[in-house]
């Protein structure tokens, strides 16, 4: 059976503005193709005023991050805003560094293997661990560059992928067994973002009610 996940109603808005894209098959678009289309979806969101938009604006925005959603619906944003919004949201600085990737895509089985953490899906995981044995520290060609271990946190990535399985600390241990390095650096926030520190300043690993335990594993694999 699989684990239940804990999904806010937020980050579920979001996956149904994007469930087109979601269903396509990992590193079939270059990235600078796949963020415009995320692009494309948020502006027609926003002059639709379909609420699946605000999570990103009020959190990705250059000037609107943390207004009211009257806010977001009362500003007048050009694709190009959106542009910028998904850039962020992805890690990357501004707009001009996803267009600089030109053809880069995600990598297939790295981006498998987040889906796996977080569907709390540990048999895939360790096949894919088999398959690769520098899967666990491999990062993603996103600009926040997380590792497997960063997805844990639910908090700096991809928005749609915010979700926590509810067996994340089992989800955890196998990441950390497999050699994933829990002081590892990710690029979000400004940079040097470990799993710890993500996990601790996220809603939704609280929300589950599964910081603690978490949290427990992530310090005991820390050598500092």
């Amino acid at each position: 059976m699989s684990p239940k996940i804990y999904c806010c109603e937020d980050v579920r808005s979001v996956r149904r503005l994007y469930a087109d894209l979601l269903a396509l098959p990992h590193g079939s678009l270059p990235i600078v193709d796949l963020l415009r289309r995320q692009a494309d979806l948020l502006l027609r969101a926003h002059r639709s005023a379909d609420g699946a938009v605000t999570p990103i604006i009020r959190s990705w925005h250059p000037r609107l991050v943390g207004c009211s959603v009257e806010q977001v619906f009362a500003s007048e944003l050009s694709l190009q805003d959106m542009l910028e919004t998904v850039a962020r949201e992805h890690g990357f600085s501004d707009w001009s560094q996803v267009d600089a990737l030109d053809d880069d895509r995600a990598d297939p089985m790295f981006e498998t293997a987040v889906d796996a953490v977080l569907a709390g899906d540990i048999e895939t995981l360790r096949s894919l661990f088999n398959r690769s044995a520098g899967l666990p520290t491999q990062r993603s060609r996103y600009g926040h560059r997380s590792t497997l271990l960063h997805y844990v946190g639910a908090n700096g990535v991809e928005t749609h992928r915010q979700v926590v399985p509810m067996n994340l600390a089992e989800v955890t241990r196998v990441l950390l067994q497999a050699g994933a390095d829990a002081d590892a650096g990710a690029e979000m926030y400004g940079g040097g973002c470990t799993a710890l520190m993500l996990l601790r300043s996220s809603a939704h690993p609280k929300q589950a009610g599964l910081v603690d335990r978490v949290a427990e594993l992530l310090e005991d694999a820390s050598p500092g």
